[in-house]
């Protein structure tokens, strides 16, 4: 009689893997501390954390970063998602507009802030399309390039059925970009925050990124490390669970 060895549950290897990878990096991160001012030990930056998540004036820095970025996702998602639905449809404006797409989200945005600021002054104005600027192509050309893999064959099924244009909407180009539609979002919401925080590091009063520059400018380090970890586990938490949402929907 040969014995078998259950192998352990997928979800419980992924769970080990993951704490592994989390007491690595914190050891590696007491390391870095010794041997860089810059660097904060883990337990300082824990401290500092903490205490900023009671203090009045950083919970207001927090809400008016979430606030616009939150404003510059949706915004990003929404025009984004039109503007690549027609440029996937309408091959004469892709012949027209797709150098120029291409162009544009080849150029490092926060370049285009000195001109915004003028326009949109302080404040949420000019963070939230900076937040545009850096979320609104991935939904654009996921969008885009899921509308032209389409099969033909879907088109002249529509056609022959006489579908109208809602119909071919919602049975043939929102189930089709479903994916693809996830994906650009998936990036979006971080890239809308990133977007968002950098241009909180130049002409605004609050804002989370204000505060890194200035808890940097003043030489607390573990204030500074605490703000990008919280903007980091933000991040991580929001692509997480819309990644786990793509994957349901593929």
């Amino acid at each position: 009689m040969t014995a078998t060895v259950s192998q352990p549950p997928a979800g419980g290897r992924v769970l080990a893997g993951s704490v592994g990878v989390a007491v690595a990096a914190v050891v590696l991160w007491e390391i870095g501390s010794h041997l860089s001012f810059v660097i904060p030990p883990p337990l300082d930056t824990a401290r500092a954390l903490a205490a900023d998540l009671t203090d009045a004036l950083f919970l207001v820095n927090l809400r008016e970063t979430m606030l616009a970025a939150t404003a510059a996702f949706l915004l990003s998602a929404a025009i984004g998602g039109l503007i690549g639905l027609g440029l996937g449809l309408s091959r004469v404006a892709r012949l027209l507009l797709s150098p120029i797409v291409t162009a544009m989200n080849g150029v490092p945005k926060i370049v285009l802030y000195p001109i915004l600021l003028p326009v949109f002054h302080l404040g949420y104005g000019s963070k939230i399309v900076m937040g545009v600027l850096f979320g609104l192509f991935p939904v654009l050309i996921n969008v885009m390039t899921g509308v032209q893999q389409i099969p033909s064959v879907y088109w002249r099924l529509a056609r022959s059925v006489r579908a109208g244009r809602w119909q071919t909407l919602r049975h043939i180009l929102l189930p089709a970009i479903r994916g693809p539609l996830l994906t650009g979002v998936r990036l979006a919401i971080s890239l809308s925050l990133v977007g968002v925080v950098l241009s909180e590091f130049f002409a605004t009063k609050y804002g989370l990124g204000r505060v890194v520059l200035r808890s940097y400018s003043a030489g607390d380090y573990p204030n500074m490390m605490g703000t990008i970890l919280l903007l980091i586990a933000v991040s991580f938490v929001l692509s997480l669970l819309l990644w786990r949402m793509e994957r349901r929907v593929r």
